[in-house]
């Protein structure tokens, strides 16, 4: 009997020892934690360039886990590096944790929920048209993709020298904040934003338009209250 019972712990421990993993899932919070240790490290954002155009965790390296070169560029990094790694919500993070893995890496941290829950927790992010002192100026591609890839979107077309939009700022900012991960807003300089201005042929600002999964179902020119904005995005499902 003694020895079936060593035998069922050895079993036990072998079987932990199976199912654990280099690789961990972690909160916004502990994720910041574990980024600021002093350890060698690189940050991963394996979402779209046009993704990581509008927002991304500050330092992080953009590498599209969808791209064809994908695993040959993660080749190029020392297997000893903890890599860190994060998408919108979690669901492509995962896969590249696992290729990450599968290359004999010997430490993967993955952001459970994505930057969505990063922001959520109050955590900075910054843009790359911000790095180069460009807010707000957006290409079609990276509109398109911002449209495209998210549920709710509020749209606030501005210029610097427009005085009502300085005035409607507050208002939009106010929206961001009730609505919280169920809108997106993107802001978009009519100025550096060339292309999309043209687009929509915007001959006046600011401009409001609300898109509902890629549909776009209000679209008005003219100085918007925070009621005002708040009764177009709570008729939305």
């Amino acid at each position: 009997m003694n020895k079936i019972y060593v035998l069922l712990g050895a079993f036990l421990v072998a079987s932990m020892a199976c199912s654990q993993s280099d690789g961990q899932t972690v909160v916004a919070k502990e994720f910041d934690k574990l980024l600021k240790t002093p350890n060698n490290k690189v940050l991963l954002d394996v979402r779209t360039p046009e993704e990581f155009a509008l927002n991304h965790i500050p330092g992080a390296n953009n590498l599209n886990v969808n791209a064809t070169d994908f695993e040959d560029q993660i080749k190029t990094l020392d297997r000893s590096t903890a890599v860190f790694v994060y998408c919108k919500s979690g669901s492509r993070s995962a896969q590249a944790a696992k290729k990450l893995e599968k290359l004999g890496f010997e430490k993967v941290v993955d952001l459970q929920g994505g930057i969505l829950t990063w922001q959520g927790a109050g955590l900075p992010v910054e843009t790359m048209d911000a790095k180069k002192g460009s807010t707000g100026g957006y290409t079609m591609e990276q509109y398109n993709a911002v449209i495209d890839s998210s549920g709710l979107v509020l749209v606030d077309f501005y210029a610097d020298w427009c005085g009502p939009c300085k005035m409607m700022a507050p208002h939009v900012k106010t929206m961001q904040e009730k609505y919280g991960d169920k809108l997106t807003v993107l802001k978009v300089d009519t100025d550096k934003s060339p292309a999309v201005s043209s687009h929509f042929n915007i001959t006046g600002i600011p401009l409001v338009k609300v898109y509902l999964n890629g549909k776009e179902v209000y679209d008005r020119v003219g100085y918007h209250s925070a009621e005002e904005l708040d009764a177009v995005l709570s008729k939305q499902p």
